[in-house]
């Protein structure tokens, strides 16, 4: 274990920076915390970079963890208090923290893991929790993996991180330009391609969302972009009262929650 008190240690530095996106995308890494999640990506293989600890962390959930990656090879360093608070974004932190390596995935390779699963598409949403439980939700609901349209907030960021509660770590994702370049990838894939709409086509429970769809979820404000809408099935998720509308993760948790309920394993 390495221990750190400069603000001026190169590592501290560089992890502390990864609360930008700028930098997250420079360095190709992102930020865990938590015990928890941080196990996980040990366990995934070699994306964990560094290990952060607290000095005078003397829980045995951290020390199993110090112990693990140390005999895995990887630099676990001690940080005084005042730094560790510097590199961790949650206002009470717990007392592990790593850097990892977002994945990286070809389009080839995407869909040839998701293969004939069903998949969320996040248009351009701007909220961070609500991609963030969407991304959860997919995995729950058995989604294969995620298309990311540019201009959708970084899923990188920590606040994705965390609501995504490890999903992010498991799902495939793939990012996209714009709607174009995902409306041609899903076609050669042969996936069918839906949305949530006001002005909708079918009832969400009469649609087929068994295997090979694609669920667009748009923006918050604006909804699904013009090539969506212009190319997919319009859902419309039956509500009483006098509700116009839904919340974006809400809304795609029900569409995917449908999918589910369509396919009957696991329930």
């Amino acid at each position: 274990m390495i221990q750190v008190s400069s603000p001026e240690n190169k590592i501290v530095k560089q992890a502390a920076s990864l609360s930008d996106k700028k930098y997250r995308d420079k360095y190709g890494l992102f930020l865990l915390e938590g015990p928890n999640i941080v196990r996980e990506a040990m366990q995934q293989g070699n994306r964990v970079r560094f290990i952060f600890t607290r000095a005078g962390a003397a829980d045995a959930e951290t020390a199993q963890i110090v112990q693990q990656a140390e005999a895995g090879g990887l630099a676990v360093y001690e940080l005084a208090e005042s730094l560790f608070a510097k590199v961790t974004q949650t206002q009470t932190p717990q007392a592990v923290a790593a850097a990892a390596e977002k994945r990286q995935i070809s389009a080839g390779g995407f869909f040839e893991e998701v293969k004939d699963r069903c998949l969320l598409v996040l248009d351009r949403l701007q909220d961070p929790g609500n991609v963030g439980t969407l991304l959860r939700t997919a995995e729950a609901m058995g989604f294969g993996g995620v298309v990311v349209i540019k201009g959708t907030a970084d899923l990188w960021q920590p606040k994705v991180v965390r609501s995504a509660a490890g999903s992010l770590l498991r799902l495939p994702v793939l990012q996209c330009e714009d709607a174009a370049q995902a409306l041609a990838l899903l076609a050669k894939a042969g996936k069918t391609v839906y949305t949530a709409a006001m002005d909708a086509d079918v009832v969400v429970y009469d649609a087929d969302l068994t295997k090979n769809a694609a669920v667009v979820i748009g923006n918050e404000g604006a909804g699904a972009s013009e090539e969506f809408l212009g190319a997919a099935t319009r859902l419309a998720i039956p509500m009483e009262g006098s509700t116009e509308s839904l919340n974006a993760a809400v809304a795609g948790s029900i569409i995917m929650y449908e999918s589910k309920r369509q396919r009957k394993d696991g329930i």
